[in-house]
């Protein structure tokens, strides 16, 4: 009868300390400095301007939050997803861009953005008076090869916009810099404008070709 009133008595303390284990766990848990930060109500597509609706607060354990996490919506309505964000995803400070900031390039749902270096150009002069909204068309020359002395030209990106010019740096080049020699200039186009493109960059040339009276506004608000 004691050896039973034993293993009782051991069963309900080992019981008794196993919740107390638990419940000292339970509060360190709830202990850990938590902050607040804000992530993705919804997918939210490339070049989409951002609501406050957008985003919900979440709690999340200190050591997981970066300094580039938001905590604010400060400013939000003048802010565009600069890629695709998933929903529940921390919104991170890098992926989304203001509408009058320069150093970033707007890009609508479904662009990509390239270079095309200015000595790939047929003629770097005229690149040089493209400016930032500009629509063309680019073709690209092959090399002539042995056997086949007609170079081939194919279309390989169509109604692309133009970005700008960036130096050696990919530093966006603005209208103040005039003693600053523009590398390449930049383009936002299809996906298929971007991988065509890219595919011809080690070979032959490429020709810009503006496409007349057209003119695209980036300012959706």
């Amino acid at each position: 009868m004691n050896r039973k009133k034993i293993l009782i008595t051991t069963a309900v303390i080992a019981g008794a300390v196993f919740a107390l284990l638990i419940g000292a766990e339970k509060k360190i848990a709830n202990s850990t400095p938590k902050k607040q930060i804000y992530v993705a109500a919804r997918n939210i597509n490339q070049g989409e301007f951002l609501k406050a609706s957008d985003f919900k607060i979440e709690s999340r354990d200190l050591g997981e939050v970066t300094p580039d996490m938001m905590t604010s919506l400060h400013n939000i309505k003048n802010e565009y997803a600069a890629e695709n964000i998933y929903k529940e995803e921390p919104i991170n400070k890098n992926i989304i861009a203001n509408k009058n900031d320069s150093s970033k390039m707007f890009l609508k749902p479904g662009e990509r953005e390239f270079s095309i270096p200015l000595t790939k150009l047929d003629n770097d002069a005229f690149a040089g008076t493209l400016r930032r909204g500009d629509i063309v068309d680019i073709s690209h020359t092959g090399v002539a090869i042995q056997g086949d002395p007609t170079a081939k030209t194919e279309l390989t990106g169509k109604r692309v916009r133009v970005l700008g010019a960036v130096d050696s740096q990919g530093r966006f080049l603005e209208p103040n810099d005039k003693n600053v020699l523009a590398a390449a200039i930049m383009f936002a186009g299809t996906e298929d404008a971007f991988v065509k493109t890219s595919n011809e960059m080690y070979s032959g040339s490429f020709k810009i070709a503006k496409c007349p009276a057209y003119k695209e506004s980036v300012d959706n608000n």
